[in-house]
């Protein structure tokens, strides 16, 4: 697990942050751009997600067959995703391919060609997306649990934008975000693997180096949560809940706590939830919990279906297993588990060049360093029982919001439960 970073600071504010991985044979690098569905104006939501399926589409020197060839060429892949605080693009090559991967993916960033025809070619793309996302239940819930749980703020805002929206975006709204956003204060590349770090800095220096430094995105926190439960009908079979809470920022000090105390309630098959209400109620197949980290808040939240009939029974399950949670909290043995489960889980995951990648890059994205995966491990092993049982009280300890997206009649059923 010994670690091998670099980093570099161009001038202009660009991060170039690297790990060479002594047995690997492969090279990942990604851009990550701390720019989000959150930083778009309302009359452009969705300009963010636009903008990366855009990039894809090529550049002024390359077709977006010729992008998609080069990588195909050397078996590697190319990817990316939008997020409310941040955008990703990354590939993975042989190492032999890293200066061909690093010129790609850094003209694909820093000259797209954002053609008309592309763009009105990818509305009809991303429409098609939107349609599936509001066609899938277990998708709506959550939409909807956001748009309560952040209700009027751009957190609130889906990533994917509206049907309005996006029918609206003109290749020159697009442009215009990527010369605002798309710049070296907002952009980190982080590079591991078989990386050489120097020829990286070089490649990064020749598309970037004499760009504006630009400014970061200006955000302002959410306002307190309002309302209390959302229904959205939907001609399902299955009725489809979602519980949810405001939570911490991604930099709080508490974020150990709370990644037990999630891992112990919803994140595993020895979890709560999974015991409670798969295993011994035997009320749905699928159960979870999750959370999200921003820079002025954050989330929490579970989810769970079952069929119509069940659903008041599940609803009183799922209230009954966080009732317990908050007010008797954890033992210790549970804290034991989880915490050398997320251990093994990061140990696993450093086997990977893509996951260190997208370790350092998220890391100095949204907090502006790589945390030493020593320190990351000693700081998970100080946490004690009674800090996650605090973290419990501060995040669950309050209403939730609740979210549900089903026939009318189960809707009805929790809205009367």
């Amino acid at each position: 697990m010994s670690e091998q970073i670099q980093q570099t600071t161009l001038d202009n504010g660009l991060r170039i942050v690297t790990e060479h991985m002594a047995s690997s044979r492969t090279a990942s690098i990604g851009v990550w751009v701390a720019v989000g569905s959150r930083d778009e104006a309302p009359e452009r939501s969705g300009a963010s997600h636009f903008l990366e399926h855009l990039l894809f589409k090529g550049t002024d020197s390359r077709s977006a067959r010729a992008v998609a060839e080069a990588i195909d060429g050397v078996g590697g892949d190319m990817n990316a995703f939008t997020s409310r605080e941040h955008t990703a693009f990354f590939a993975r090559v042989p190492a032999t391919q890293q200066d061909m991967a690093a010129d790609l993916l850094f003209d694909v960033l820093a000259n797209p060609a954002l053609r008309p025809d592309d763009v009105d070619a990818e509305r009809l793309v991303i429409t098609e997306e939107l349609v599936a996302a509001y066609d899938t239940p277990d998708d709506v819930v959550f939409i909807s649990l956001y748009d309560a749980l952040f209700d009027g703020h751009s957190l609130a805002r889906e990533v994917l934008g509206s049907a309005d929206t996006i029918d609206a975006m003109t290749a020159e709204h697009i442009s215009d975000f990527h010369k605002e956003w798309y710049t070296p204060a907002n952009l980190v590349i982080s590079g591991a693997g078989a990386i050489d770090h120097e020829r990286l800095v070089a490649s990064a220096a020749a598309h970037f180096a004499t760009a504006a430094p630009g400014q970061h995105p200006q955000r302002v926190g959410p306002p307190p949560v309002q309302q209390r439960m959302v229904g959205t009908e939907r001609p399902v079979e299955q009725l489809h809940v979602a519980l949810g809470w405001r939570s911490i920022t991604h930099g709080a000090d508490q974020r150990y706590e709370l990644a037990l105390a999630n891992q112990i309630l919803g994140g595993s098959p020895s979890s709560r939830l999974f015991q409670s209400i798969r295993e011994d109620r035997a009320l749905a197949y699928t159960v979870f919990s999750q959370t999200s980290g921003y820079v002025d808040s954050g989330s929490a939240s579970l989810y769970a279906a079952t069929s119509v009939a069940r659903g008041p029974e599940l609803l009183q399950g799922l209230t009954e297993t966080m009732t317990d949670f908050v007010e008797h909290g954890i033992t210790a043995g549970e804290l034991d588990r989880a915490r050398t489960g997320l251990e093994g889980a990061m140990v696993l995951g450093l086997e990977d060049s893509g996951s260190r990648m997208t370790r350092m890059a998220t890391g100095v994205a949204l907090r502006g360093e790589v945390t030493p995966i020593d320190t990351f491990l000693e700081r998970l092993r100080s946490v004690s029982v009674e800090g996650v049982n605090q973290v419990i009280t501060d995040v669950y300890g309050s209403l939730p919001v609740v979210s549900v997206a089903g026939p009318a009649a189960g809707i009805a059923s929790l809205e009367n439960a």
